[in-house]
């Protein structure tokens, strides 16, 4: 009895010191929320149940007794697998909240802490008194506040009482800066609908009172979801209100969400209502999923819906996985017609992944059309992993066509190496170039 007693006390303390880190619900979602901004909440789109997920790639959401978010999952059947987005970077966040503190930590594909948008190991939000969200700063595994691969040291909010968000970005020099690669809204004031979905942005510039055109002449971008909460419409629109292309020349993206994570088909729409091609010469781009969500197959169109070849001679890309389907096994590239095609100037055809005997990817190669080792575009053939014993990723390089170190001419560095402490935390990463020396990843985005 007294063995019981002592048990008793035992949990009634921990949950008096706030240990308790069990998940009081789980949802079950097959997407993510569109989020154009860190200050909405990850919340899930088309809910399932439990037994209709399990052999389907999906996100689980676990909420404590307070309703918060306290972690995000893709899996499948029961395992991580690889995941990021733009703003949902990891394949496992884990959320905890310390008075004022909203913290995120971010996990790779093995369950171990990673670095996200460049070196950014934390994510720190500050909450007021109503707990709604007024900033955010980034931090690397220091402790030190950085600037991710957007060049956003943090964030600042202030929460209208009509609901609406004015949003401030600035870099480690304090001076504010665009939201994201491929846009020029400064200052930006985001409106909700009546389901808490973002519904429309404004660019108010640098100055932050007046809506103002970015360079391609971009003052509104508008947002519309079907009932499930998924992307159907991302529109741009100008200071009469009317749809203009923004700065990737498109004015509008017209989507058919699909039963998994990503739409089943996108088509890009110009000013006037009308089909029009992108810069990189298609109308519409249609995937193929397999049973668990993987995408197997994409074919680009025309503006009359015919297959077409996109401006380097893409029309269809054809992926498979491995036999469990949570990691990439084959990337390859046909034309129109179905003909194997390369690309560049160095004619890649394939990108193949090898395991090991656990099933954890060792090796990737570029091939071309006879399957010869050749360089990508980053200037390697070959990513090679290495996993310590206890399962950890330990290193990370890069070879070229001859199997010689060379480094990754998209980020200036050829290896990775990383260091733990407690198990699954991350003590340092070092970055080396070819010559052997540290160096600094240059995280220049091409989102």
């Amino acid at each position: 009895m007294r063995k019981a007693t002592n048990l008793i006390w035992a949990v009634l303390m921990l949950l008096s010191c706030g240990l308790k880190v069990t998940a009081q619900h789980t949802q079950y979602t097959m997407g993510i929320v569109f989020r154009e901004t860190p200050f909405a909440d990850i919340r899930g789109t088309k809910k399932m149940e439990k037994h209709d997920v399990d052999n389907k790639k999906h996100f689980e959401l676990d909420y404590d007794e307070k309703g918060r978010l306290v972690e995000c999952r893709y899996v499948l059947n029961g395992k991580l697998v690889p995941f990021s987005d733009r703003f949902v970077r990891a394949p496992k966040i884990k959320v905890s909240y310390q008075e004022n503190k909203e913290i995120r930590t971010f996990y790779n594909e093995f369950g171990h802490r990673t670095l996200v948008s460049g070196d950014v190991y934390e994510a720190r939000f500050t909450l007021n008194g109503k707990r709604e969200r007024t900033g955010l700063t980034f931090h690397n595994i220091a402790g030190n506040i950085i600037e991710n691969d957007f060049g956003i040291a943090r964030y600042v909010w202030e929460t209208m009482p009509n609901g609406d968000v004015m949003e401030w970005r600035y870099n480690t020099e304090d001076e504010l800066v665009r939201n994201r690669p491929e846009f020029q809204y400064f200052a930006t004031l985001f409106s909700y609908n009546v389901h808490g979905l973002l519904a429309q942005m404004t660019n108010l510039g640098k100055e932050g009172k007046t809506p103002t055109p970015d360079e391609a002449n971009v003052i509104t971008t508008k947002v519309r979801y079907n009932a499930n909460g998924q992307l159907t419409e991302w529109s741009n629109y100008d200071g009469d209100g009317k749809l203009t292309r923004g700065m990737t020349n498109i004015a509008k993206i017209a989507y058919i969400p699909s039963d998994f994570f990503s739409e089943q088909e996108a088509a890009f729409i110009d000013q006037n209502n009308e089909p029009q091609l992108t810069n990189w010469g298609v109308h519409k781009v249609v995937y193929r999923f397999d049973e668990h969500g993987n995408e197997v197959e994409r074919t680009f169109l025309d503006t009359e819906d015919r297959p077409s070849n996109s401006n380097s001679g893409i029309g269809i890309i054809k992926t498979t996985y491995d036999a469990n389907g949570r990691f990439l096994a084959t990337r390859s590239f046909f034309d129109k017609e179905g003909n194997p095609i390369g690309l560049g100037a160095n004619k890649i055809h394939e990108y193949k992944t090898q395991f090991d005997a656990e099933g954890r990817p060792i090796r990737g190669f570029y091939h071309d059309q006879e399957g010869k080792l050749v360089n990508g575009s980053g200037g390697y053939a070959i990513e090679e992993n290495h996993y310590d014993e206890r399962g950890r990723l330990a290193e990370r390089s890069y070879l070229d066509a001859d199997e010689n170190p060379v480094n990754n001419t998209q980020i200036g560095v050829h290896r990775f190496e990383y260091q733990y402490k407690n198990g699954t935390d991350l003590e340092a990463v070092n970055t080396f170039s070819v010559n052997g020396k540290k160096t600094q990843p240059n995280w220049n985005p091409n989102h």
